[in-house]
Formats: structure tokens, sequence, C-alpha cells
């Protein structure tokens, strides 16, 4: 199906368009964390943890979900997590992927580190048969880059090859949404 790019807010275009959202998020000041902050813990959407699925990682995880304690965001683990919405209307919205973040960076160190979390995302939501995903950016700032601007332009771009190669690669019908509030994904896809 292919990647598409789409102006506005993630929570606000991705119940529209896709079954589920896959957000790099950290602390600080910036609005990334405010998708977990606001949109959900404070609108009171219910999550059921379905990655990963073991005893061990879901008591832990589940009853930190909602601890006033920011350190145990969801983020903060060292591994990833697939949340389903239970309890709310969200259109075609029903799940949310969170990139594990356990060091809370503000960005990434190589823009490598893209591609491995694109590649295990994506794996998880084929495993979990969920056709269409909203993403944000993944920010990356390789070391010696010192202009954010540039640096979120190959982060944008080194995010669609990664797509690219893991849909080309494992022949999947997947539709890919980039999100971003001023539509800078589409100057990168061109």
């Amino acid at each position: 199906m292919g990647i598409e790019t789409i102006k506005g807010m993630i929570m606000n275009t991705a119940p529209l368009n896709s079954e589920a959202i896959a957000v790099w998020m950290c602390s600080g000041f910036n609005t990334r964390n405010a998708i977990w902050r606001f949109e959900i813990k404070e609108k009171n959407i219910q999550l059921e943890l379905i990655h990963p699925n073991d005893f061990m990682h879901s008591q832990k995880t589940l009853a930190s979900a909602y601890n006033l304690n920011t350190n145990d965001e969801p983020w903060r683990l060292p591994f990833e997590t697939l949340w389903k919405i239970t309890n709310q209307n969200q259109s075609q919205l029903k799940y949310i992927y969170i990139f594990p973040n356990p060091e809370d960076r503000q960005r990434l160190e190589k823009l490598d580190e893209i591609d491995i979390l694109i590649r295990k995302c994506f794996t998880i939501l084929k495993e979990n048969h969920i056709n269409s995903v909203s993403l944000i950016l993944i920010p990356a700032l390789p070391i010696g880059e010192f202009n954010t601007n540039l640096a979120d332009m190959k982060s944008a771009s080194q995010m669609i090859y990664s797509i690219n190669n893991w849909l080309s690669e494992n022949k999947v019908d997947m539709k890919v949404y980039l999100v971003d509030r001023v539509d800078d994904f589409s100057n990168v896809l061109k």
C-alpha cells in the first residue's frame, strides 16, 4: 500500500486513518510525551498490554502505566510495548505502539538506530495483524551534526528508507502514514 504524509497532530489524524500509532517519546521540553501524559492518561483511555505478553513484563508494565511516577512511563522501559485501546471509540485507532527509550534521550545518536526500531515495530505490528500505522518523527542527531533541522530531515529520510525496505523485504500490504504538524515529511517523501 505504501507511505503517505499527513499534516496535523497524530492523535487527531490517526483515528481517521490507521489502526495503530507508533511513537518514540522522551521527557523534557517537547510535545512527544503529551501523547501519553495528556491524550491517553488525562482522557482516561484504558489500555491492555498485548506485547510483551509474558506475565512478568505484563504485571510490571500494567502497574506502571498510569503511575504518577513519570520514571515509570512506558517509553522508559527497556523493551517496546504494544497496547490495545479497550474503553473508548477512537474510530479506526485500536493500538498504541511505544518505542523503547530507557535512557530517556531527546534524540538517537545514530541514524542506524532508526532502522532497528522500525524493523522491530513493523514486525510486531505484522504479528498482531495490524495493517495501518501512523508515525511521528523518530529524531536522531548523529555525532558531529549540530544543525537539528538538517538532522530532522536526515531522520525523516532514514525512516522512509527503513519503512520501504521493511515493506519490500516482507511483502506486506501495510498502509503507513507519516504525521507532522507542518508537513515536513512530504518534502522528504518526494
